[in-house]
């Protein structure tokens, strides 16, 4: 067994290195899509990019401590600068969560000890053959990709993400700056910026990328949301920020894109950086550095007596690392960073190529990038989590890890796409918001009124606050959507087997409750601070206490509890710290709904589905924007784009509309130049 292990330690290690790259490259950007394998690729991608560090460190160190008669022939210490490359990584994937940039200086000092060994090894078991030079190309091409890898976690930590938003500050023309100070201090000589679309046309931009660049320049306007920073800007400017004339679907599609720049340049190669010339001539020069060693090997191969065995993985490591650099170009060409460069001709001979050409080009690759982006929302329902965690038991080894019960929320979630009802019932919601907003002058205390509002607003609007005022302000927010959601799932059983016609904000009520239960359980870090977990297991308790001695289905257990009345529902036993029983009060919130006899059956969900939908802009409203960058790692979530979308909109604390604004020019005379869309030079000047 010894001897059959000093055999194939080697072997087995660099082909298991290559296999997980194999892996990253493959799935490594596929957890920026939603839907019912998301959680599971994520968890993937999570233990393969583990694995892929420590694999190829093991066999450097394993090489490191070998001797010469250990070695099976001189194609092992060939494989070294391989391993370079491996740590180096694949371009969809440079970290796996935002921590993992922060510690790029930890990969910085790797860098440095593992090209040492690599150099040490190689120099130590080296030889008079030419199979000594031929590893140098390899060298060059790890070098390359693992610095490469390190620049782009260095550019993607908190501070350097905060950092390129200035970077544009001292990049104006002195002449500009001498115009600027030539000005009077005058709030109403400010230059009102052109709208986007027509900034658009006055640069050419070709029209079927067009919704790309205008994807980009939002992108960068809104860049300092995400580093925790703060936007003043005066009214005659909020055209910038505000696409009320925008349809639902292009307002969804175009926040989609942004979340797209903004995961690539957090969790992937894919950057500005690399469409540019630097990045293009380094590419160029690994895959060219792979392809003269296949080559030279090939021709060196014949004249040596190497074991087939080690020829084979030669091949394969030089298979696949010229894989890795040919997906990584295609994956470029096909992204929307090449769409963005496409969109603008830069001279007279692109603006005639891109008539016959670049058009078709950028429509073929919008089409493709438009079949994959479909969004979903996940849903998960608190009694049949209850019920179901009752009859599947984890094991205790399983269940003293996953503390929170994980994995078992996870295989219970389910995904439903966010049709164009849920996008134009949430757009038509946020524009009211919006209307109101600016209705009042942009006053801000009415701002902070309106992203204040969780389902309170809409009672006091339809003359029901008294009744149910309790349900939402008598109670914490997550106390709050265990008993709207017990309400609205019982509510919503209990009329689809009594009414004909299932109106849309009937779905769209459910859709957006298990939305919110999903996100109790599943991503509580979303959510405003609460016990909810807590509550959670209070009510498991109270399920299993209540149906401990019966066989029922989730269906039976749903009718049955359709079937209570107030009174019975008081009777349930209460939770062991004598708190309120949640379920009881979904089934007092129930009754209270259905007693409204006078109500209209579409009325009644109209009402139900507006509390949800301003429980969603709640809660959009208070989660970090820190974790909605978080949260893109597993595919992102559709409060992320309800925020964004409220964002645009001016509904966010991070941006403030201020009327005087001639203070901030006293000290930002460049201000008074107006915004640049192209460069966005300005921006900076507008933080607070």
């Amino acid at each position: 067994m010894e001897e059959l292990w000093n055999k194939w330690e080697l072997p087995v290690m660099v082909l298991s290195s290559l296999l997980l790259q194999f892996v990253l490259v493959l799935f490594g950007n596929r957890r920026k899509y939603q839907g019912k394998w998301s959680s599971y690729v994520a968890i993937l991608v999570w233990s393969t990019y583990l694995l892929a560090d420590w694999v190829a460190t093991v066999v450097l160190s394993t090489l490191l401590r070998s001797e010469r008669k250990e070695l099976n022939s001189e194609l092992v210490v060939f494989w070294t600068p391989f391993l370079l490359l491996h740590l180096g990584g694949p371009d969809t994937i440079s970290a796996y969560s935002l921590q993992d940039n922060e510690l790029w200086l930890r990969h910085l000092l790797g860098l440095i000890i593992q090209v040492g060994v690599a150099a040490f090894v190689y120099t130590r078991f080296r030889t008079n053959s030419t199979l000594t030079y031929m590893a140098i190309p390899i060298f060059i091409a790890g070098i390359i990709k693992y610095g490469e890898r390190i620049w782009i976690l260095r550019a993607a930590t908190r501070r350097q993400f905060r950092n390129s938003i200035f970077s544009t500050v001292d990049q104006a023309p002195a002449s500009s700056a001498r115009q600027a100070s030539a000005l009077t201090v005058d709030h109403s000589t400010t230059k009102v910026p052109p709208l986007l679309d027509k900034y658009l046309e006055s640069k050419n931009v070709i029209k079927e990328g067009r919704y790309i660049y205008r994807a980009f320049c939002m992108f960068k306007t809104f860049t300092p949301l995400f580093s925790d920073l703060n936007l003043k800007i005066p009214p005659d400017m909020t055209d910038i920020f505000i696409l009320f004339e925008k349809s639902a679907e292009d307002a969804f599609r175009l926040v989609e894109v942004e979340l797209g720049f903004l995961y690539d340049v957090l969790y992937t190669k894919k950057t500005s950086w690399q469409q540019s010339i630097v990045g293009i001539i380094l590419n160029s020069i690994c895959l060219l550095s792979t392809f003269m060693a296949l080559i030279a090997f090939s021709i060196e191969v014949g004249k040596s007596g190497y074991p087939k065995v080690d020829i084979a993985i030669t091949y394969m490591l030089l298979g696949g690392a010229i894989f890795f650099n040919m997906y990584s170009a295609i994956s470029k060409a096909l992204s929307s960073w090449t769409i963005l460069w496409l969109t603008i001709p830069r001279s007279r001979m692109s603006k005639f190529v891109s008539k016959f050409v670049v058009q078709d080009i950028i429509s073929w690759l919008v089409h493709r990038k438009d079949k994959k982006r479909t969004l979903y929302m996940a849903q998960h329902s608190l009694i049949g989590y209850c019920l179901q965690s009752k009859k599947n038991r984890l094991t205790s080894i399983v269940r003293f890890i996953d503390t929170e019960d994980i994995l078992g929320k996870l295989v219970l979630t389910s995904w439903k796409e966010v049709n164009h009802d849920v996008r134009n019932f949430i757009h038509l919601h946020l524009l009211e918001k919006q209307h109101k907003y600016r209705s009042s002058g942009f006053r801000y205390e009415v701002l902070l009124d309106l992203l204040s509002k969780k389902g309170d607003g809409v009672l006091r609007e339809n003359e029901l606050l008294e009744e149910f005022d309790w349900s939402i302000n008598g109670v914490e927010f997550n106390h709050c959507l265990l008993i709207w959601h017990i309400a609205t799932n019982l509510l919503f059983y209990h009329d689809q087997g009594r009414h004909s016609e299932f109106g849309s904000h009937c779905q769209i009520s459910k859709l957006l409750s298990d939305y919110m239960m999903y996100l109790l359980l599943v991503r509580p870090n979303m959510l405003p601070e609460g016990i909810g977990e807590l509550r959670i297991q209070e009510t498991r308790k109270e399920v299993n206490g209540l149906f401990i001695n019966e066989s029922l289905s989730r269906s039976e257990v749903v009718n049955v509890m359709s079937g209570l009345d107030f009174e019975l529902a008081m009777v349930i036993p209460q939770s062991p710290n004598k708190s309120k029983s949640v379920i009881a009060e979904g089934c007092q919130l129930l009754r209270g709904l259905h007693e409204f006899g006078q109500w209209d059956h579409n009325d009644k969900w109209k009402l139900i589905a507006d509390v949800w939908m301003e429980m969603l802009a709640f809660t959009a409203g208070k989660c970090k924007w820190r974790e909605h960058a978080t949260q893109l790692r597993q595919g992102g979530e559709l409060l992320t784009h309800v925020a964004l979308l409220m964002a645009h909109l001016g509904l966010t604390k991070r941006i403030k509309i201020v009327t005087d604004y001639s203070h901030r020019l006293v000290h930002f005379d460049s201000a008074l130049l107006g915004w640049n869309w192209e460069e966005l030079s300005q921006l900076p000047y507008y933080l607070a």
